[in-house]
């Protein structure tokens, strides 16, 4: 708080004497008739909507520069002695452009004009940048399913997504897999009127979801972008809010959805299942204009403009009604029964439980009272080889197991085949407030800041990020958000421009569950620690082979994060000469205070190879095999700081060629936890002598080598190898890497003359400001977090053995690790481009270009702790086949003592090369289009962070950790063909009739849609059997034998016999029982898709004013059902098969009031 408080005095002392505006600029060369230069004209821009004036005048070499821009319509006018004023009307400036507006003058008199109207759309012929723009039109008139303005970003070239249909109406619900030419999604950037909104400790989301009719328009930045944004090595998404004007503008809507409207999903109707409930709601209004009191204040309303907008999204939508296998009804206990237990079947054969083994004194004397013999079958009854009935007397059962049964958290089946299918309420309230007010001081100073605030309260089942098997228990997700810029600076002079803003954002995250979670009367369960369950939830429980296997968690809730963001900048534009220069700093800080993700009701396992041979018999009679507890759930404090610097120069070096000559600097230390409370595995620190192989029951002795208790630790931990923060290694735990200078270069050149035919290209380097989550599990390492672990344990009091009944102990047990490579350099990319632009008629522009980008650094993660390689004449395949067999790992690990370390490393590299083409043109006869193709090609080993959660099937672990190109291979965004279509038709007829009957009836109707073609995404088969040995943390794939074919079914999507099960190299396998399948080696199915909506204004005027506007909306306008995900486990029994689709057709309706 001291640190913030002494930026934000810093902050005011700058403002004072500077001033932040746009970030566009509009330039040219000032020429006479003959092509020689004009000096020290006289060059105006009148922004339309405020009446705001910038003036500058020409340099020596006839350039002239409006820098700090806001977006709009511009009128540009320019005079100089001895020649006609020269006028153009009518420049659209778009977010973070660079506009040329070249001036000729005609020999005349000043009081002569020669006017010329501008192009809506002209080619880019200042810089190299690869960009795609979004305009408020399009983001206005083009439908987006529940109203997610981050479905446009989809519209630009060189983007691959694997998003879902409907993206959510909030930020965090939303799916943000998002690839700018090839690069990481975790890797983007996201910007609303300069300031960052990127909660970077959240897998990349954004902190704040705005509404589209708040969003003037954006600009995605995809590759060679200049060096005034950076701490990104992936792709910029800047977007501007809407803002006043001197005239008052507003509207007020609503939209809606509803299951009624909408057609079932193929595999709900295959099923037969209805479909789940949908109801969305969105309502809001917004209102902008100038801050004027008549007669009193802003008289001629160019000084003070506002704009205010308030949303809701009231959404409830029923959860996926999959079907999840369950406990028979008649295996349920009834407390003071006796139960009649339809046995399990496996192998084609009934399995009988048996009474558990245990030397117990109580247990033996309630067997014996019972006629019960330990290691011998209950009474039963057989009908055939797999139809057994077991009698288990109710005097056995576990009380607690009862009462849990009871609750209803594992349910009973509702469906055949003990099916269980559930589709609760998940309901989603948000209300967002948006305000922006811009402020000319006067003529030189301009002061700008908006807010926007997202209240947001989700419940969610099943749980989040815990595997739960059914959605009988939920979370309750709050997460109220902000972010903020304030800007304020000044026109030095008429070449001279200095920039100052501050933003700050962040957002809360309050995570309490709902549904089945609490203790039911009676409960007399303890744990190993007492009072640090809050809100008594139920402990969690694992069966292993009931149906899939079934779990019950309320996960580690209730659970807190908060995060706070805040940036300081200083940006200088110079122009000089032929050159606009552009210097900058900056500095940003995120802190991040995160409760630690563990669990302190308590984890219990049941296995079925152990007591009644059985795991849900075992559960009922209350003998686990191993429970887990947190002693307490204590919050990290996490700091980032990043220092920023960069100087640009766009080089006029003549008049049709532009250098962009820049270079930036980011120093970006790691992440640390304030109060060093986090812990490394170095290595090269651990020492072989000092290590411990475990005792022939697998334990370490918590007396001998390598065990230690530092400070305030509760009992000593086994730490050979690991080093403390702060403590001989930095702060964040890894070495700093401080190389991070990023050169960025190109070049416009204006090859026919006339401005319409433009050649550009570039090259840029950019790193990642890693984003956090790699050192955030760190918080649990030894010695900062003590969870103790015990085996064979009563599930009514895990501190008695349920072996002989004494009081259990806490074995140390080899733990598992995960640490961060001490060489941790920041990931990094090099971007580079040759294109050409073409102004194919008046607003019409076509474009083609090569796009390429390698990365290095990539973030994988890679377990360091197995079996090591070797000769199979040392051995060492012999006691690879033990652990695959199950022999205990860790007796044969290379660091004796640990179980699996997972090692975050940034050591891969990636490639995409691509053609890019577009057509794009603006409002001609009342039609607009947007057309993008892209061909590409991306090769990784990892297609994401790996600990971030904004990827599914992303990867894991790299699954040799040996040989890491085992994994390279298509990306997961590696879509070859990618084309899509947006249009806007407003039809002509009668739209300004003076006729009210024409005009509102036949008049004022408009088309708009989207189309999208694109190929599928690669996926990856996998191989669930060890046939390598390695002691766990890695993968496998299985061999592919032939050539592999698509038949495109639902049922065979894939040639599955295209693949066999590899060998282990013990039983004649080659590449050390690793599978011959390339990753990645399937393409998934493709997209063909149509979204199409009808709009009729009914205007009270004849030209603009006052209008109703009614809308309805199609997505998958023509339900054609196109296939998603594909089972590709090929040790499952849907191997090859097609399991979901996108959404079948939907539709919304909406209506908005606007004047």
């Amino acid at each position: 708080m001291k640190f913030f408080t002494s930026a934000l005095k810093f902050f005011m002392f700058v403002v004072c004497t500077t001033l932040l505006a746009g970030a566009q600029e509009i330039t040219g060369i000032v020429t006479d008739p003959s092509g020689a230069v004009v000096p020290n004209a006289t060059i105006s821009a009148t922004q339309r909507a405020t009446g705001t004036v910038r003036t500058t005048q020409s340099g020596q070499s006839g350039l002239y520069d409006l820098s700090g821009l806001e977006i709009g319509i511009y009128d540009l006018k320019a005079t100089s002695l001895g020649f006609k004023t020269f006028s153009t009307s009518g420049l659209v400036l778009n977010v973070a452009q660079t506009l040329r507006a070249n001036i000729t003058f005609s020999v005349g008199a000043e009081s002569q004009t020669v006017t010329i109207e501008a192009n809506a759309l002209q080619v880019q012929s200042e810089t190299n940048e690869v960009s795609s723009l979004i305009t408020g039109k399009q983001i206005e008139q083009l439908a987006t399913n529940g109203r997610n303005v981050i479905s446009l970003t989809t519209l630009g070239t060189g983007v691959s997504t694997t998003n879902p249909s409907f993206n959510g109406v909030t930020a965090q619900g939303s799916s943000f897999n998002l690839s700018f030419n090839g690069m990481r999604p975790d890797h983007n950037n996201w910007l609303i009127d300069g300031g960052e909104v990127y909660d970077r400790g959240s897998g990349g989301k954004l902190d704040v979801m705005p509404s589209p009719d708040v969003i003037a328009e954006f600009q995605i930045l995809g590759s060679n972008y200049s060096p005034d944004y950076g701490i990104s090595s992936g792709g910029t998404v800047t977007m501007i809010l809407k803002s006043g004007t001197h005239d008052f503008h507003g509207g007020l809507w609503e939209f809606n959805r509803n299951d009624a409207y909408d057609a079932n999903n193929y595999f709900s109707k295959q099923a037969g299942q209805p479909k789940p409930e949908l109801r969305l709601n969105i309502y809001g209004g917004d209102i902008g204009g100038p801050v004027w009191i008549p007669g009193l204040y802003n008289k001629d309303r160019k000084k003070t403009f506002f704009f205010w907008s308030e949303e809701w999204r009231k959404f409830v939508q029923g959860a996926n009604p999959n079907a999840a296998q369950t406990i028979p009804a008649s295996n349920f206990p009834v407390a003071g029964q006796d139960l009649s237990y339809t046995d399990y079947v496996a192998n084609n054969a009934a399995v009988l439980p048996l009474v558990p083994v245990t030397t117990d004194p109580a247990k033996l004397a309630q067997y014996s009272s019972l006629g019960l013999t330990a290691g011998q079958p209950f009474a039963h009854t057989c009908f055939s080889a797999t139809a057994c009935v077991s009698t288990i007397p109710h005097q056995l059962f576990d009380s607690n197991a009862v009462l849990f049964m009871g609750t209803g958290a594992i349910p009973m089946p509702n469906a055949p085949g003990n099916q269980y299918i559930a589709s609760p309420k998940q309901p989603t309230d948000v209300r967002e407030d948006v305000v922006r007010v811009d402020h000319n001081i006067n003529d030189k100073l301009h002061l700008m800041g908006h807010w926007i605030h997202d209240q947001m309260s989700q419940t969610i089942f099943p749980v989040m990020w815990s595997g739960d098997s059914y959605p009988t228990v939920g979370d309750v997700f709050a997460n109220p958000s902000w972010a903020s810029v304030i800007s304020l600076g000044q026109v030095i002079s008429p070449t001279l421009l200095n920039e100052t803003a501050l933003n700050v954002n962040g957002n809360t995250i309050d995570i309490t569950n709902a549904g089945i979670y609490q203790q039911p009367a009676g409960w007399t369960a303890t744990g190993i620690f007492t009072g640090n369950n809050a809100l008594n939830r139920l402990p969690s429980v694992a069966f292993s082979g009931v149906g899939p296997g079934t779990t019950y968690t309320t996960n580690y809730w209730p659970w807190h994060n908060s995060f706070l963001d805040y940036q300081i900048r200083d940006d200088l534009s110079w122009t000089r000469g032929r050159h606009s220069f552009k210097f900058g700093a900056g500095y940003m800080r995120m802190d991040k205070n995160q409760q630690q993700q563990a669990d302190t009701q308590g984890d219990y396992t049941f296995n079925d190879g152990a007591y009644a041979k059985d795991s849900y018999v075992n559960f009922l009679l209350g003998f686990a095999n191993g429970y887990t507890q947190l002693q307490a759930q204590e919050t990290a404090h996490w700091v980032n700081n990043t220092y920023s610097a960069y100087a640009l120069d766009n080089w006029h070096a003549l008049p049709r060629l532009t250098l962009n000559l820049g270079l930036r600097y980011d120093a970006l230390p790691h992440v640390y936890e304030k109060n060093n409370r986090t812990s490394n595995f170095i290595p090269s620190a651990f020492n072989l002598a000092n290590a411990q192989v475990p005792r022939s029951d697998g334990t370490l002795n918590p007396n001998g080598a390598g065990f230690s208790q530092p400070a305030g630790a509760p009992v000593p931990f086994y730490l050979n190898g690991v080093a403390l923060a702060g403590q001989g290694i930095p702060r964040g735990l890894v070495q700093n890497s401080y190389g991070t200078i990023q050169p960025r270069v190109g070049f416009a050149y204006d090859l026919s003359g006339d401005g319409k035919t433009v050649i550009r290209s570039g090259f840029g380097m950019f790193f990642e400001r890693v984003q956090g989550n790699d050192i955030y599990g760190t918080d649990v390492n030894p010695p900062f977090a003590y969870q103790p672990s015990v085996n064979a344990i009563y599930f009514s009091n895990p501190n008695q053995s349920s072996l002989n009944g004494a009081l259990a102990s806490s074995p140390t047990s080899p733990a598992n690790f995960t640490n961060l490579a001490y060489n941790y350099p920041n990931p990094g990319t090099i971007q580079f481009s040759l294109g050409i632009q073409r102004e194919v008629a008046p607003s019409v522009v076509a474009s083609a270009q090569y796009v390429g980008v390698t990365g290095w650094h990539q973030n994988v993660e890679r377990a360091i702790n197995t079996l090591p390689l070797s000769d199979p004449g040392t051995g060492l395949f012999t006691e690879r086949q033990a652990v695959a067999g199950g022999e205990n790992a860790n007796f044969f690990r290379t660091y004796p003592g640990w179980g699996n370390i997972t090692q975050t490393e940034n050591t891969t590299n990636s490639s995409y090369h691509s053609l890019q083409t577009a057509l794009r043109m603006e409002a001609k006869h009342g039609f607009s289009i947007q057309l993008a193709y892209t061909w590409s090609h991306e090769i990784d080993i990892q297609s994401g962070d790996l600990t971030s959660s904004t990827l599914s099937g992303s990867g894991g672990q790299v699954s040799d950790p040996f040989n890491l190109n085992y994994d390279r291979g298509s990306g997961l965004f590696d879509r070859r063909n990618i084309f899509n279509a947006n249009y806007i038709y407003e039809l002509p007829f009668f739209l300004h009739s003076n006729s009210a009957w024409e005009r509102n009836l036949i008049g004022g109707w408009q088309i708009s849609g989207v189309t999208v073609a694109e190929s599928g995404v690669p996926i990856n088969v996998n191989y669930g059997t060890d046939t390598v040995g390695l002691g766990g943390g890695t993968t496998n794939r299985p061999n592919l034998v032939s050539q592999v074919g698509y038949p495109k079914k639902q049922l065979a999507w894939f040639n599955t016999n295209a693949f066999a099960a590899p060998l282990a190299p013990w039983a004649g396998g080659t590449n050390q029982g690793y599978g011959s399948a390339g990753k990645d080696a399937i393409v998934g199915p493709g997209l063909f898709n149509w979204n199409l909506a009808v709009f009729k204004e009914f205007r009270l005027t004849s030209h603009e004013g006052p209008r109703f506007q009614f809308r309805a909306e199609s997505y998958n306008t023509f339900n054609h059902t196109e296939f998603n995900n594909v089972s590709t486990g090929f040790t499952s029994g849907n191997f090859g098969q097609v399991t979901s689709t996108y959404d079948p057709r939907v539709l919304q309706f909406g209506a908005k009031f606007l004047f």
